[in-house]
């Protein structure tokens, strides 16, 4: 695997996690950042701006979906590890901040078994082959991949979409 298809299928996992679990997102970049160093659009949010143990958990799910999704692409675990050592870092001070049970790893291994869903193997899919065609989807343009993904929406409805944004 690419490491630009990698970086793809990791930030659709992100962003696939925030669209499951109601977490504002503003999208998902494969284009490198210079100025942080890395790659990805998740926003950092520290422990403290999370108001309750439920979206802790839910924060915890999508710092890790990155990992999460390239496992259930197929990646060994030790190579999706790659990259995610600030996603790692940040659920960890969840984990810590709000009480949460279980260590990161088991953490990671319920991630996993919830990207492993085929709706979200469909929907990471799609996210991450427009991710390769767009380099940036905003979060609008995200939650409509998704919707097509999961059937709510046809890919006509996506067509309209991208003419109406300008994205064509």
């Amino acid at each position: 695997m690419l490491r630009e298809e990698k970086t793809a299928i990791h930030e659709a996992g992100h962003a696939v996690a925030h669209i499951r679990y109601g977490i504002e997102h503003h999208g998902a970049t494969i284009v490198s950042d210079r100025d942080r160093g890395f790659l990805g659009a998740a926003p950092a949010l520290g422990a403290d701006s999370v108001w309750d143990k439920a979206a802790a958990e839910s924060q915890v799910i999508a710092f890790c979906a990155g990992y999460a999704a390239l496992v259930a692409a197929g990646c060994p675990p030790d190579a999706a590890v790659e990259g995610a050592d600030d996603d790692f870092a940040q659920a960890t001070e969840l984990l810590e901040f709000w009480g949460l049970e279980g260590a990161l790893q088991d953490w990671q291994a319920r991630t996993v078994e919830v990207m492993q869903r085929p709706e979200n193997v469909a929907a990471v899919s799609l996210l991450a082959r427009h991710l390769l065609e767009r380099k940036t989807l905003d979060g609008d343009h995200c939650e409509v991949l998704v919707e097509v993904a999961d059937g709510v929406s046809t890919e006509a409805d996506l067509a309209r979409y991208l003419v109406m944004r300008g994205l064509t």
